[in-house]
C-alpha cells in the first residue's frame, strides 16, 4: 500500500464553516499576504536597500494605507479574524485516538472522507495515492500522502503526519479540524484544539538566531536567507505575478506586540523583513553586530523576538535570551 502507483488530485466539497467551532491552533490568527494589496515602500529606502543587495523591487499593491498598522494598534484583528472565517469551511473535525498518535497515521472512514476526498479508485490493481497539501495556523505548509485501505474502509494519511503531531505535541482525544480553503482549492486548512490546555509544554523554541549587519541596521531592513528563513516562514509563493507579502506578528520581551511584513527577493533569494523593523530598532538601540533571536511556541500563533546587545553594559533586555 506504500508503493506509489498513481496519483490524485484533491477536489473538495463545500460545507459552511460552524461559527461555534474553535481550536488552539486556529488559522484564522495567521494573515496571508495575498489577501490585503499593500502599497510600496518609500521610493528613497527601497532605493538604498536595492543598491547594496542589487534587487529589483516587486511589490503586491495593498488597499490600506501604509500607517494603517502600527506595533501596539490591533483594532482591525477582530474584522480579518471573521473575514477568515468565512473563507474556509469545516470538512472534517476528529478526536484523535490512540492509533492515530501512537501508530503515526491519521485514519478517517471513507463515509467521511468522502466529503473532500476522491473515491478510491486503482490503477494496475493498487489504489492511487492522493497527494494533500494542508496548512497551519502558523502557515506552515504540509505534504501529506493519503492511501485507501480496503480492509478497514479508511482513508490512511501519511508521510508528515507524525511530524505534524511532534510539532505540536497532539496526544489521543486532542482534536484536529479540517477546512476547504475557498481562497485556494488545491489545499486545506488543518487546525487543531487541546483536550486539556495544562498539557501543553510552554517551552520556546529558537528557530532563528543573527548577529545584525550593517545594512540590516542602516538600511532598516531585516535580511533573512531562505535556507534559514524556511524554518519558520513559509514557502514563497506568487499572487498574479508578484510574491505574496507575510504578515509577521512579533511578541518583544515586554510583551510588546510588533506587526511586520516580509517581501521574498528571488534576486538575493532572502526574505527582507520590514514595517515597523526600523521602531523596533529604535526602541532598543540596537546596533550592528548585536544579536536578535527568533522563538517559536507552541500554544502561540505568533512568534518571539529577543535580542542580545554586542557589548553587554548596553543590554537592556531582562531576559536571558539564550534559554
Amino acid at each position: 500500500m506504500s508503493e506509489k502507483r498513481g496519483s490524485a488530485s484533491l477536489p473538495i466539497k463545500k460545507r459552511k464553516l460552524d461559527g461555534s467551532s474553535s481550536s488552539s491552533g486556529s488559522a484564522s490568527d495567521v494573515k496571508q499576504g495575498g489577501e490585503a494589496a499593500m502599497e510600496d515602500p518609500p521610493p528613497t529606502e527601497i532605493a538604498d536597500i536595492l543598491d547594496s543587495l542589487s534587487v529589483s523591487v516587486e511589490n503586491k499593491p495593498r488597499k490600506q494605507d501604509d500607517n494603517d498598522d502600527d506595533h501596539d494598534e490591533d483594532d482591525d484583528d477582530d474584522d480579518d479574524d471573521d473575514d477568515d472565517d468565512d473563507a474556509k469551511f469545516l470538512v472534517y473535525r476528529k478526536s484523535l485516538t490512540r492509533d492515530d498518535v501512537l501508530c503515526r497515521r491519521l485514519v478517517i472512514p471513507l463515509e467521511d472522507a468522502i466529503e473532500f476526498m476522491p473515491e478510491p479508485s486503482k490503477n494496475e490493481g493498487r489504489y492511487k495515492l492522493t497527494q494533500l497539501k494542508l496548512m497551519d495556523h502558523k502557515k506552515r505548509m504540509w505534504n501529506m500522502k493519503a492511501s485507501f485501505d480496503e480492509l478497514s474502509s479508511s482513508y490512511l494519511f501519511s508521510e508528515n503526519w507524525d511530524k505534524y503531531l511532534n510539532k505540536y505535541e497532539l496526544e489521543p482525544e486532542d482534536v484536529i479540524f479540517l477546512f476547504e480553503d475557498s481562497s485556494d482549492d488545491k489545499r486545506l486548512l488543518i487546525e487543531f484544539h487541546r483536550r486539556k490546555l495544562h498539557n501543553i509544554n510552554p517551552k520556546k523554541f529558537l528557530v532563528y538566531k543573527k548577529s545584525l549587519t550593517r545594512d540590516d541596521v542602516f538600511y532598516r531592513r531585516l535580511v533573512i536567507p531562505l535556507e534559514d528563513a524556511v524554518e519558520f516562514l513559509p514557502q514563497p509563493s506568487k499572487y498574479r505575478g508578484r510574491y505574496e507579502f507575510t504578515e509577521l506578528k512579533l511578541m518583544d520581551h515586554e510583551k510588546r506586540m510588533w506587526n511586520m511584513r516580509a517581501s521574498f527577493y528571488k534576486e538575493c533569494s532572502s526574505y527582507l523583513v520590514w514595517e515597523n523593523w526600523d521602531k523596533y530598532l529604535n526602541k532598543y538601540e540596537l546596533e550592528t553586530e548585536d544579536v536578535i533571536l527568533f522563538y517559536e511556541d507552541p500554544i502561540d500563533t505568533h512568534f518571539h523576538i529577543e535580542f542580545q546587545k554586542r557589548k553587554p553594559e548596553r543590554n537592556n533586555n531582562p531576559k536571558d535570551a539564550t534559554d
